[in-house]
């Protein structure tokens, strides 16, 4: 009952911001392909002013592939629950803290398992 009871919680949460991702993606392509994205190339512009709406582009292209990555991942871990593995450390196997879930929904260590990660990643990087 318990195991139950935690997958319909993680299933709610990786729904939940699936659901949020969804709608922000689908919020910016609609600004976008406005018609206020179109009116900045009808006005005359300057090197610069072009330069600066090619930057602020490629900005919200950057953003959308974020978002894309993080739909992916929250798709990898939607199959992972399916599975009966999804929340657990792939490190050490014990069940991932919930409320770390919560804020990283596509974490795969617990946070032990992660912190020696990390000290080991520490110990790779060269001083300066």
């Amino acid at each position: 009952m318990k195991d139950n009871a935690r997958r319909d919680r993680l299933k709610k949460v990786l729904v939940d911001r699936k659901r949020k991702m969804w709608n922000e993606l689908r919020d910016d392509f609609f600004r976008k392909l406005g018609s206020e994205y179109n009116t900045q190339f009808e006005i005359p512009n300057d090197l610069e002013d072009l330069s600066v709406i090619d930057v602020v582009e490629d900005l919200g292209l950057t953003v959308s592939d974020i978002r894309k990555e993080e739909l992916v991942r929250i798709d990898e871990s939607l199959r992972k629950l399916d599975q009966g593995t999804y929340g657990l450390c792939e490190a050490c196997g014990a069940e991932i803290d919930e409320e770390r879930l919560k804020i990283e929904a596509s974490t795969m260590h617990c946070l032990s398992c992660q912190s020696e990660l990390e000290k080991m990643e520490g110990k790779k990087k060269p001083t300066l």
